[in-house]
């Protein structure tokens, strides 16, 4: 059964769907938020040891005076600093310190200079940790994790780790949640992540222990990439064919409003519990908005739900002020007794089989393929989008000004992918912009470290095409596993391909070894992807596939529709030359009118 059918009768996107489609998109802005917000409370700010003898409250000496007795200098990339993670033993005196060729702002100062000749009336003076603490510079961020918790030096694994935790939630949460919906539903499962954002949002402001943070941490993961994931299967569920590529473009696009938004309130609240309690109070207001969505309506028909489905038709129909004929639920009812057998044709399992597993995953041929090329693909994307978004605080310039254009960046490569997406498919389209990131961030590896500005302006491609490849396999992924198992299809996905996620954090150590290789690596990276994407069916105006065996008739180069027999029902007056001309709307025109 096909719920295409009763949409021509229901309006590919009529005003019921137009408000599904408003409520679901802005309640995915929230996530983009909860998924960047480390970035700027997890920031590390410039700082060194504290020293109580001196520090800077020393009587006899001046704050930069106190601190070059007490804090060695290190050359970094060519420039001397003051060391961050060492101090001078307290048993050992200083004599007759000396500044000559300094830089005038270093001597009142500030913490780095260039060619400063440095002389000490003692020599070899033995050096230790911060033992007593570090003092942090807040003139950019006033609180942050990292100073509350000191996560730097020696700690500063631990901030990795929490933020390898929360992709850790990401990728469980994908699971989970896509079991959680094929099984109980949509609607359900949409409430259960709104409830758990707001609760563990909130509780993040307001807890000291890093234990708990990092905890809280796993679970928000956990329920913003269920909540994500359930809200693009909802929507490409819920509306017709020719508006599915709208859609999952302004799905896509919420996360990256969000990251503006998100940069925006960071340059305003500069404590972190603060920042963390208003990005969170969003949640409160998809509680209500959760109200006047509907579950979806293929999944209760695929259920065998029937008059939950009736009633759900009803109230669309009656929201759009339309006639349904009564045929169309004698035909749902007849259909839905009639779907048989659980006899498998061929090692495909009959229509009427509920209860879906993993295996399903790979029992078949072409599933089986999609499944590894959607999880490698996606693997491979997520550890290029992550690497590239928690880069920008490295980048030269405002770490503020180079998050929200990186994110408008973004929101651009978005509504490209869509324009392209119609033009020239789902496949070839990934292919290109993998491409683009690929070559992108191995021309950034291959930029001298003096050269700031092109570095920034090249990262800035890289990401433009990492994120235009992650709203097409956002929307790829959707039209490839058919509905019985799509939102299963879809979680195992994204959690195999969330360790990815895990991984990014990490992959900067590699600068350690050779300062280009985190760079070439996510080259080689997005390199791979538009390899494997090449073996993939295409899905440019096929309907979405119900059952295995639908997935299975798509053929690779050229698919065709999935058939249903709707000749049992009246058709509303609707060619499929009108289908062909809707599907070639312009992206620009399908985001403003949803």
């Amino acid at each position: 059964m096909e719920y295409e059918v009763i949409l021509r009768h229901l309006g590919d996107l009529g005003p019921f769907q137009r408000r599904t489609a408003l409520l679901l998109v802005l309640g995915t802005i929230q996530n983009g938020m909860h998924v960047a917000v480390m970035t700027f409370i997890g920031a590390i700010p410039s700082h060194h040891c504290r020293v109580a003898e001196t520090g800077f409250s020393a009587f006899n000496t001046t704050w930069p005076e106190a601190l070059n007795l007490t804090i060695p200098m290190e050359q970094m990339d060519g420039t001397w600093r003051l060391s961050s993670c060492r101090r001078y033993s307290s048993g050992t005196t200083s004599m007759n310190f000396s500044t000559t060729g300094c830089p005038e702002d270093w001597q009142q100062g500030n913490s780095t200079a260039v060619d400063c000749n440095r002389e000490w009336g003692q020599v070899n003076r033995s050096t230790t940790s911060c033992t007593e603490g570090w003092e942090y510079d807040r003139s950019q961020y006033h609180s942050s994790v990292v100073m509350q918790h000191d996560l730097v030096c020696e700690r500063a694994w631990l901030r990795e780790l929490a933020q390898s935790i929360f992709m850790a939630g990401v990728a469980t949460g994908g699971f989970v949640f896509g079991v959680l919906s094929d099984r109980y539903g949509r609607h359900r499962t949409l409430l259960v992540c709104v409830l758990l954002l707001v609760t563990c949002g909130t509780g993040l402001a307001f807890t000291s222990n890093l234990a708990v943070f990092i905890t809280l941490r796993f679970v928000l993961g956990a329920a913003e990439n269920g909540l994500q994931y359930t809200t693009m299967v909802t929507g490409m569920e819920t509306i017709g064919i020719s508006w599915r590529v709208a859609f999952g473009v302004c799905a896509s696009l919420a996360p990256s409003a969000g990251y503006v938004l998100l940069g925006i309130l960071a340059y305003v609240i500069r404590d972190w519990w603060i920042l963390q309690l208003v990005i969170t109070s969003p949640g409160v207001l998809s509680l209500i908005a959760w109200w006047f969505i509907p579950e979806s309506p293929r999944w209760l028909l695929l259920n065998s739900k029937v008059k939950q489905c009736r009633k759900t038709i009803q109230r669309i129909a009656k929201y759009n002020r339309m006639e349904v004929p009564t045929k169309i639920y004698e035909y749902i009812e007849r259909s839905t007794a009639r779907r048989g057998s659980t006899d498998e044709v061929d090692g495909i399992p009959g229509d009427s089989k509920t209860n879906y597993n993993l295996l399903d995953l790979v029992r078949t041929p072409n599933i089986r393929k999609i499944t590894v090329v959607m999880i490698i693909a996606s693997l491979n994307t997520v550890c290029i989008y992550i690497g590239l978004l928690f880069g920008t605080s490295q980048l030269a310039g405002s770490h503020y000004l180079n998050f929200i254009l990186g994110a408008c960046v973004e929101a651009v490569g978005m509504l490209t992918a869509g324009v392209t997406m119609r033009r020239w498919g789902r496949k070839r389209s990934t292919v290109g912009f993998s491409l683009l990131a690929g070559v992108s961030c191995v021309a950034t590896a291959a930029v001298p470290s003096g050269l700031g500005h092109v570095t920034t302006a090249l990262a800035t491609v890289g990401r433009f095409g990492a994120s235009s490849t992650f709203a097409i396999l956002d929307i790829y992924c959707t039209e490839l596993f058919p509905t019985v198992i799509r939102h299963m299809g879809v979680g195992t996905t994204i959690m195999v391909s969330r360790v990815g996620g895990i991984i990014a954090p990490f992959l900067s150590l590699l600068g350690n070894v050779w300062r280009p290789l985190p760079l070439l690596t996510l080259g080689v990276l997005s390199c791979v992807t538009s390899m494997v994407v090449t073996v993939l069916p295409e899905t440019q105006g096929v309907p979405l596939p119900n059952t295995l065996q639908d997935s299975e008739n798509i053929r690779r180069n050229s698919p065709r529709p999935v058939t249903s027999n709707s000749a049992a029902i009246p058709q509303k007056t609707l060619t499929d030359s009108s289908y062909e001309e809707m599907v070639q709307y312009k992206c620009v025109e399908l985001v403003t009118a949803v």
